[in-house]
């Protein structure tokens, strides 16, 4: 941590100096000219007797010194008050370069488009939203897929986007927006293996050792020719470390499917739910947590503290000692 002190507005300061020593000028030489010219009238106008008996007494000098203490004393307050309050109108702060850790997960959102699953998917992402909520400060993204997959949007850790573009999402389908889905019938329909295998490879930093797990939401009813089979994707999910969890609507999937993809989810060490479970989502986000998360390296804060209390109370304090010398001098 690298702290510094500088200022805000130190134009503003640098104003006030300079104001200051020229108001001090003028004050200074007018009461030059109004010493000279009063001399002048006091040795025309009047004479005083026994004047060099009095300055040499003893209570004379006494109160002479006492009052040239404490003009001294209010001319070093006023001086000390015053540089306090320039100070102070320049704004001073303090910045402090701070390094910056964090853990964080990857979980890839996993959405199967096709035809099948068109009344499903709005209540399905409405389960993501509630994925993503609980998983704070992990970095999440979404991937539609059907015959071929498209990126909603890449991992991230800003959360308040991640709920933006989901509800963005729900709102899409809720309207029936084909523009959502737009290319994502390119090369087939229904390919759920091609679908995961996508996922997979849309998890970034593949040099880095991170927790990474896929949320797939899919009734697993294959209409076309993949590439990769279930079986081998969720194979690729294992060797890559990415847990998969499996989620289905309840009575829109056959017992075969169901069968079928809780094996392939856990072949990876995730595990199969459906929306039948209350809990599908704690479900999730739990094993999620349970998780190791990475330790990850931020770039430094820039910290700043705008809080001139110190600064406040002097001037406050040197105002009200100066106020009382003023006092005691007229006395």
């Amino acid at each position: 941590m690298i702290a510094a002190l500088v200022f805000r507005s130190a134009w503003l300061g640098a104003v006030a100096l300079a104001v200051g020593i020229v108001v001090a000028v003028v004050l200074v030489r007018r009461s030059r000219r109004a010493g000279r010219s009063g001399r002048g009238d006091w040795g025309d106008e009047l004479a005083v007797a026994n004047v060099d008996h009095a300055l040499a007494s003893g209570p004379f000098r006494k109160a002479l010194r006492r009052y040239r203490s404490l003009a001294g004393a209010e001319l070093a307050m006023l001086s000390i008050t015053g540089l306090a309050g320039v100070v102070l109108m320049m704004r001073p702060l303090t910045e402090q370069s701070r390094e910056r850790t964090s853990l964080s997960r990857d979980v890839m959102l996993c959405l199967d488009v096709s035809g099948s699953m068109k009344e499903l998917d709005e209540s399905l992402l409405r389960r993501f939203v509630d994925i993503s909520s609980g998983l704070p400060g992990d970095r999440i993204g979404l991937t539609i897929w059907n015959g071929a997959a498209i990126t909603v949007f890449p991992l991230t850790d800003d959360g308040e986007y991640v709920t933006a573009m989901l509800e963005y999402a729900v709102d899409q389908l809720n309207r029936g927006a084909r523009s959502f889905v737009l290319g994502t019938e390119e090369g087939g329909s229904s390919l759920i293996g091609d679908g995961l295998a996508s996922c997979i490879m849309r998890f970034d930093r593949p040099d880095e050792e991170r927790a990474r797990s896929i949320v797939l939401a899919t009734d697993n009813a294959l209409a076309g020719d993949p590439i990769v089979s279930l079986d081998e994707a969720a194979t690729l999910a294992a060797q890559r470390g990415i847990r998969v969890y499996g989620i289905a609507v309840d009575g829109h999937i056959t017992d075969y499917d169901a069968r079928e993809l809780a094996a392939a989810t856990a072949l990876t060490g995730g595990a199969y739910l459906t929306t039948a479970d209350d809990d599908v989502v704690d479900t999730v986000v739990s094993q999620i947590i349970e998780m190791e998360a990475t330790k990850l390296e931020q770039p430094p804060e820039l910290v700043r503290d705008d809080r001139p209390t110190t600064l406040a109370a002097g001037v406050t304090a040197g105002a009200a000692l100066l106020s009382l010398l003023t006092l005691v001098l007229r006395r």
